[in-house]
């Protein structure tokens, strides 16, 4: 009995010292992402592990792989379930090659203006939020906070455009989404996925005619160089996510997720802001730039918008019609 004793006692020991070395451990992550490095979400991701560092007195290191040095963002987030990557600020409608429900949140005319985006998207609890935590905590990531990727704009080097019809035939490279395939689609375009940092090349070589981006990664990508039309069509709003490798996450104490959280909700706030401020100048420098922008009107907009509606009602079995309910009613909610 004294030597079990002894043995529990001496194996109580050791779990304690294991725990407090796990509790002061050194953490070495990568965190990928696919935007230019002085963008809003650069900067954000360079933020994030200043503040990590600090924050834990130099335990907590992480190495910032921005511009698509780690490949796209379904190639990221496959990376994140492995834990070969341990962290990405990540677009999830990019990653809808793992999991259909990933751009539900990207469903076309879903907000039309900041203060929609901001009730809808940054606002309490919601089906779409929710829809988009468990679908990424489903494929073993975690979200950690959210950032603007803004709303999307079309740009091409052929012609304005104005109409529905003005979309015919155009070569688009869109994001690997259902929804804004079908969109883009429906209109008669040509449909061209790729990743993000392949697009550049695509437009100089006219591989591509056109692409949809906002107007900051217009500009800081310098697509304008290949692109002699923006239209401001806001036909999508995307909210992306800080996201963490379940895996990778699991191994650190507590007290250092919380930490991570905490830093991931602060850096998401930050980026916001900038990426609007960044948003208006992004504008203001692409018409100095020569680049003909088109703000479409009241009229012009309703195309779209039927269109849009088009892509609600051949997504919803996808979805499914609980879900699409509970979004129509938030959308319409004031």
């Amino acid at each position: 009995m004294l030597k079990k004793l002894l043995l529990s006692v001496a194996g109580a020991a050791a779990l304690a010292l294991t725990s407090l070395t796990a509790a002061a451990q050194d953490v070495s992550w990568r965190l990928a992402h696919v935007f230019p490095e002085q963008s809003s979400v650069g900067e954000a991701a360079n933020m994030f592990a200043k503040l990590a560092a600090e924050r834990s007195n130099g335990r907590i290191k992480i190495a910032v792989f921005p511009s698509g040095q780690l490949g796209g963002d379904e190639a990221i987030g496959r990376e994140l379930v492995r834990g070969t990557i341990e962290m990405g600020f990540v677009n999830p409608n990019s990653m809808v090659g793992m999991d259909p429900l990933f751009d539900f949140h990207i469903l076309p005319f879903i907000a039309t203006s900041y203060a929609d985006a901001d009730r809808i998207y940054y606002g309490e609890d919601n089906i779409l939020r929710q829809t988009l935590r468990e679908t990424i905590e489903r494929n073993r990531m975690k979200i950690l906070g959210y950032f603007e990727n803004d709303f999307r704009a079309i740009s091409n080097s052929k012609r304005p455009v104005k109409t529905v019809d003005d979309l015919k035939g155009l070569k688009l490279r869109v994001v690997p989404s259902q929804s804004l395939k079908m969109f883009f689609e429906k209109a008669g375009s040509q449909v061209v996925i790729m990743p993000f940092p392949e697009l550049f090349t695509a437009l100089q070589q006219g591989t591509v005619d056109g692409q949809e981006n906002g107007v900051i990664l217009i500009k800081q990508a310098r697509f304008y160089e290949a692109q002699k039309h923006v239209t401001l069509l806001n036909h999508s709003y995307v909210m992306s996510t800080i996201t963490a490798s379940q895996r990778a996450l699991g191994k650190l104490s507590p007290a250092d997720q919380e930490l991570l959280q905490s830093i991931g909700k602060e850096v998401g706030e930050w980026q916001v802001k900038r990426n609007r401020a960044n948003s208006k100048v992004a504008l203001d420098e692409l018409r100095k730039a020569g680049i003909e922008i088109h703000e479409p009107t009241a009229q012009e907009i309703a195309q779209f918008r039927a269109l849009g509606e088009k892509v609600w009602a051949e997504m919803t079995p996808v979805y499914g019609e609980k879900r699409i309910a509970e979004l129509r009613k938030l959308v319409a909610a004031k």
